[in-house]
């Protein structure tokens, strides 16, 4: 700026100043055309000039991006049509250099520089030939000066230059100036870049990719693009790769990380139906799902579904945030119900809010964690032979119940468990006080209260067998008592006129112990004050030791003539085994015995009989009979029953006939088996197999024959010796089937391999006890 204090100075010394410095004062005073103008980093500056030195102040300047020009006339408003010349100059940043292969044709003056280096010099009046120079030259990286003159003296003026990059193995410098920007409504990021200041550029490749991986990629032509990003709440970015003609790739760059809103669900937690179990320590059922294997970062918030059918509908029961309780490994379900079926499924939720999908239902029944209720109406009956108690199950789970027992203040013991609402102890003491406990239990094992009542088994009473002359013609009486009763007190003899009033006269007895089995033992003694006596009726009375005395009486006539009644509901049932006969205990006191044979149907003279067979003594307290005297082969059998007192007087028969079933092999055996004296005998429900040493034999093999596969199955082989005795071969098998008849095969086997034809022996095996 020239301030008035220079302009005074100016005038003061105008005339000198102007002599000496003329020029200087135009030159500050008109600037240069050239400088007025300015072009990009990829265009050329051109300047005019009225003459072909390129000297004085240009006619024109402007810009020109390709230099191809063919002027017939005056290039420029104002110049001559001859003696002009033009410059074009460019100066930019050619990122990593290259090579270029460049060609220079026109007419008149033609000349190349780079750098202020000539590479083509053809400066001649050519008129309207003109020339053409091909050339190569190479730059490095950075800024560089590429200038082509020209000058025209006569004729046309053409003058074109073309430089494509050839090929190199330069790779092209990152892209610089990258942004990012995010449009939340479309979903859409947009990265723009600068234009790479390579000249051989082909495209850029363009990567998404999150703080961790690339998830896209693509090529353009352009210094912008667009991506619709996932809203899922992460950082994406682009990072954008030039790559050029070549296909050398440069190195590449990354704008900055835009934040997407997360939109997106995570996925549902892995929960395995290993990792849902119940726990009962609480004393109620509580459901536990593990989630050890699940990451903060899945979730980190957990919720636990549940519902009663697999379809649903289902509830939230619980919900676990990792941020909060970052160490827990558990969702817990603290309210289902026992002994219920419920449907779990998880779901997680991200910290944006997105929920995602439930698991798969993973199904899982309570147990039963609460006792049941205690019985009711509890009630004891007691009897000689037991206490019979009852009561009235709980309306609840109860499976079964267990009885205690206590005889006064001994401490409780349990007696036996109940299947049903009844129990019966035949171990009490007869006579003594017993107290009983019942509880319920369900299936889990869970005990209710227990429920109390007092019962005293009843002694047992003396049964008369028989009251008869003695050799010596006195009165001998004879009595059963059952064997596990208290007897202990000891025994009171009475008599009287009729059955009713047989307890009226003591009479002296000295009870001796005559024989004894598993359920009773027998007394006898001699009425010493009875032979004068017109009483016709003895009763006995059993004495527990702490007194108590049996109530229920049984009374024996001494001149007792009288058989007891016929046997009543005797049937034959056929088994596998033989056959099972049944009858009704009698209804007379005396009952001794019952005598019971076997026979094979007979008719004479058109009447149906029993005749023939074996007789079987079945002791009077028992009312059934497994007959296994014969195998069970389809034939017609008959069985009489009568009962007998101990004066020796027996009922009429009663006779039951039945068909027995047929168990024999479907398989023929063949005749003619060299060994003897093979038999088959029940041994303690095993079959004891015997046979004699056969001469020639090495080994022996026995087989059994199976019903359920119709076919004889080899069950042992080999020397089968009798520890005893050579003379004889023996087998025990201890697998054979109860309840059913056994038939076997043994045979022979010699030194060829060869095996005998077979013996057969069979046996019937009664049911276990």
């Amino acid at each position: 700026m020239i301030t008035d204090r220079f302009r005074a100075g100016l005038r003061v010394g105008a005339a000198g100043l102007a002599m000496t410095l003329p020029t200087a004062c135009l030159v500050l005073a008109a600037p240069s055309a050239s400088a007025a103008v300015t072009c990009g980093n990829t265009t050329f500056k051109r300047t005019f000039y009225t003459n072909t030195s390129f000297s004085g102040t240009p006619k024109k300047t402007d810009c020109d991006t390709t230099i191809d020009q063919n002027w017939t006339g005056a290039p420029v408003s104002g110049m001559a049509t001859n003696n002009f010349s033009v410059r074009w100059s460019l100066t930019r940043d050619f990122g990593s250099g290259g090579c270029f292969t460049y060609r220079l044709s026109g007419t008149d003056g033609l000349r190349l520089y780079v750098d202020g280096v000539r590479k083509v010099n053809k400066w001649t009046n050519t008129g309207d030939a003109g020339n053409s120079v091909p050339g190569t030259f190479c730059i490095g990286s950075g800024n560089h000066t590429v200038r082509v003159d020209h000058a025209n003296w006569t004729g046309l003026s053409r003058v074109k230059f073309t430089w494509p990059a050839s090929s190199d193995s330069k790779a092209p410098l990152a892209p610089t100036g990258i942004t990012t920007s995010y449009d939340a409504a479309t979903g859409k990021a947009t990265a723009s870049w600068t234009k790479n200041r390579e000249l051989d550029i082909d495209h850029y490749r363009v990567l998404v990719e999150t703080s961790t991986t690339g998830i896209a990629d693509w090529d353009t032509t352009g210094t912008s693009t667009s991506y619709a990003l996932p809203k899922d709440g992460r950082k994406y970015r682009f990072c954008i790769q030039a790559v050029d003609k070549w296909t050398n790739y440069g190195a590449t760059a990354c704008g900055p990380y835009v934040g997407t809103p997360d939109q997106t669900a995570p996925a549902a937690p892995a929960v395995r139906t290993s990792d849902v179990t119940v726990s009962t320590d609480l004393g109620t059922p509580r459901v536990n799902v593990w989630l050890g294997q699940v990451k903060p970062s899945d979730g980190p918030v957990f919720t636990l579904w549940r519902a009663t059918a697999e379809a649903g509908p289902y509830t939230k029961v619980a919900t676990l945030d990792l941020r909060e309780t970052p160490d827990e490994q558990y969702l817990y379900d603290e309210t289902p119900a026992e002994k219920q079926t419920y449907y779990y499924a998880a779901s997680a939720t991200d910290a944006a809010g997105n929920t995602s999908a439930r698991t798969t239902p993973v199904a899982v029944t309570t147990p039963d964690t609460s006792a049941p209720g205690a019985v009711t109406s509890l009630a004891a009956k007691a009897d000689p032979d037991k206490v019979a108690l009852t009561w009235a199950a709980p309306a609840d789970d109860a499976v079964r119940w267990q009885v205690y027992g206590a005889d006064g203040t001994a401490t409780p013991t349990l007696l036996g468990t109940a299947d049903s609402a009844a129990y019966s102890d035949t171990t009490a003491k007869p006579g003594v006080v017993r107290t009983y406990t019942v509880y319920a239990v369900d299936a889990a094992g869970h005990r209710s209260s227990g429920v109390k009542i007092s019962a005293r088994r009843q002694v047992a009473p003396a049964v008369p067998v028989y009251l008869r002359p003695d050799a010596d013609g006195r009165p001998e009486l004879r009595f059963r008592v059952a064997a596990d009763n208290d007897h202990s007190g000891g025994f009171r003899v009475y008599s009287g006129t009729y059955a009713s009033t047989a307890r009226t006269n003591p009479r002296a007895c000295e009870p001796k112990e005559l024989s004894a089995t598993g359920t009773y033992i027998e007394y006898g003694c001699v009425l010493t004050d009875f032979r004068d006596s017109t009483d016709h009726y003895v009763t006995v009375v059993a004495v527990a030791g702490n007194g108590v005395t049996s109530t229920d009486l049984k009374t024996i006539r001494y001149d007792d003539t009288t058989a007891p009644p016929a046997t009543t509901g005797l049937t034959a049932t056929p088994q596998p085994w033989g056959t099972a006969l049944r009858w009704d205990k009698s209804t007379a006191a005396d009952v001794h015995a019952y005598w019971v044979r076997s026979g094979r149907p007979e008719t004479v003279d058109g009447v149906l009989t029993c005749a023939g067979g074996s007789s079987e003594v079945v002791d009077g307290n028992v009312t059934s009979f497994q007959d296994t005297s014969g195998l069970p082969d389809g034939e017609e059998r008959c069985w009489e029953v009568r009962a007998a007192d101990g004066a020796g007087n027996a009922s009429e028969p009663v006779t039951v006939h039945a068909t027995e079933q047929d168990t024999r092999p479907t398989e023929a055996t063949a005749p003619g088996s060299p060994v003897a004296g093979l038999e088959a005998v029940e041994n303690t429900g095993d079959v004891a197999l015997n046979w004699d040493t056969l001469d020639g034999a090495t080994s022996y093999r026995v087989y059994r024959w199976n019903r359920t596969t119709s076919t004889y199955e080899r069950i042992a082989e080999g020397a089968l010796e009798n520890p005893y005795s050579q003379q004889f071969r023996h087998y025990r098998d201890e697998n054979a089937p109860a309840g059913t008849a056994a038939y076997y095969r043994v045979t022979a086997v010699y030194a060829d391999g060869t095996e005998s034809a077979p013996a057969l022996a069979a046996v019937s095996l009664a049911p276990a006890a």
